[in-house]
């Protein structure tokens, strides 16, 4: 095996500088914007203002989620394979301008179709700026604290993205109404400030030379899952915590106000709860420089367990609001520690793969990631929501004992027995800082597993 004559460590700086992480993150704030927020508020708006009912939008839903499960890997595919990100990106950014004004001003009479083609061709465009953007998070360094760096400027922006969708109404003076007026500007926003910003990006960031690697093939998207270490084990990790939080985030607001009774003190736990996620990020950067990646997230999945447990046991009533506040704080702040370490542990999964199997393969891993988000969303909450139907709940009818059973086993319960097993496969997870710098090491002095005839 010939080793490669490249030294990374010459081209890529340790410390990447703030300007970059800006400029990168930047893209994040309109992206984030598009679909989370879009999926918890597009339902209600079109059932108004449309001609679609609840059932077709439950079928775009649906569909829409198969589309991503065939397009986010064949996508991250295409990322890998076609060299330079960011022409993927611009296609993408443009595309998205088109769907996401077409869907946010649709007229009275539209039906099922139209919603259809614009919400696919959105959740197409959304994924090519998203896999290449993440992919290039990976790149831009390969060392182990820098990622969490980059990581952290990249989801605070997405967080700041996500809350400027949520008070756009009250900025326009609407209210808390997103009628077409809003949604009107929303898109208006949204088209015009996500292709300047990747625009803005394509010119100005220089992402490090790579290692260069074989070329990625179709069947490397199965082969991964055989041939790169540590992959199975994560992703194991990720879908057990994914379920358990669908399954919280997917009855919070059931739990909240049927039992508890606090219907219309939604807001005041739900946005202590989202700015905790993004402000506890700078913390636990701090802290991630003295404590590997996967044990302060084990740490982190005990706490929220604990922050359930004891959940369960405020009573209802309207002296439940401080004790909730508090304790959803709490576990937000836990939340926001996963949605900074995970994007930087599948970067260190990106080295394993140059170093054991000579591939770069980023956009694949990072598609791989995007899906199972998707996946753990609609199939933790479904779960979530299935139990205290099993258990008589009927919201239309009174609570029974039985009913505030199933509701507190499947807002804390059931996600407690997922996050149990998820505890001790992320504290052994095998790659630390000791085993990823040593994956560095031989990345800089070009010690990667690729023959001559293999490149």
């Amino acid at each position: 095996m010939a080793a490669l004559a490249f030294n990374v460590a010459a081209s890529m700086p340790q410390s990447v500088p703030t300007r970059v992480l800006i400029l990168f993150g930047l893209v994040n704030l309109p992206l984030s914007m598009i679909m989370s927020p879009t999926a918890a508020i597009l339902p209600n708006f079109y059932i108004e203002f449309s001609a679609v009912t609840l059932g077709a939008m439950a079928t775009v839903t649906l569909v829409t989620r198969f589309f991503d499960g065939i397009t986010d890997p064949l996508i991250g595919l295409v990322a890998d394979r076609f060299g330079s990100r960011k022409p993927l990106m611009m296609v993408g950014a443009l595309l998205s301008a088109l769907a996401v004004w077409q869907l946010f001003t649709p007229a009275a009479d539209s039906g099922i179709g139209y919603l259809m083609s614009w919400y696919l061709l959105l959740a197409l465009g959304w994924t090519l700026v998203e896999i290449p953007h993440s992919a290039i998070s990976a790149e831009l360094s390969h060392d182990y604290q820098q990622r969490n760096r980059i990581s952290l400027w990249r989801q605070i922006l997405g967080f700041a993205g996500g809350v400027l969708f949520m008070a756009f109404p009250l900025l326009l003076g609407r209210g808390r109404s997103f009628d077409p007026e809003v949604m009107r500007m929303l898109a208006g926003f949204v088209a015009v400030s996500l292709p300047l910003l990747v625009l803005l990006m394509n010119w100005r960031l220089t992402i490090p030379p790579q290692p260069h690697c074989r070329r990625v093939r179709l069947w490397d998207l199965p082969a991964m899952l055989v041939t790169l270490p540590y992959l199975k084990h994560l992703l194991l990790t990720q879908i057990l915590f994914g379920l358990a939080t669908g399954a919280v985030s997917g009855l919070f607001v059931l739990y909240a106000s049927q039992y508890l009774e606090l219907g219309d003190a939604i807001p005041k736990i739900a946005l202590p709860m989202t700015l905790a996620m993004a402000l506890s990020m700078p913390l636990w950067l701090l802290v991630l420089r003295r404590m590997d990646k996967h044990k302060l997230w084990a740490v982190s999945a005990l706490g929220m367990i604990g922050v359930l447990l004891l959940i369960i046991r405020i009573e209802p009533g309207p002296q439940a609001l401080t004790a909730m506040i508090m304790a959803m704080t709490a576990f937000g702040s836990l939340v926001g520690l996963s949605a900074l370490v995970l994007p930087s542990m599948l970067g260190d999964l990106v080295d394993v793969d140059i170093v054991y199997n000579g591939k770069a393969r980023a956009g694949i891993l990072f598609a791989f990631q995007a899906l199972i988000l998707k996946i753990n969303q609609g199939v933790g909450g479904a779960i979530g929501m299935f139990i205290p139907a099993w258990f008589g709940f009927n919201a239309e009818q009174a609570l029974s004992a039985e009913a505030i059973k199933g509701l507190k086993l499947g807002f804390a319960g059931w996600p407690c027995l997922l996050l149990l097993p998820m505890v001790l496969l992320a504290w052994r997870y095998p790659l630390d800082r000791r085993a990823h710098a040593k994956l560095a090491s031989r990345i800089a002095e070009g010690g990667i597993s690729v023959s001559d005839e293999q490149r």
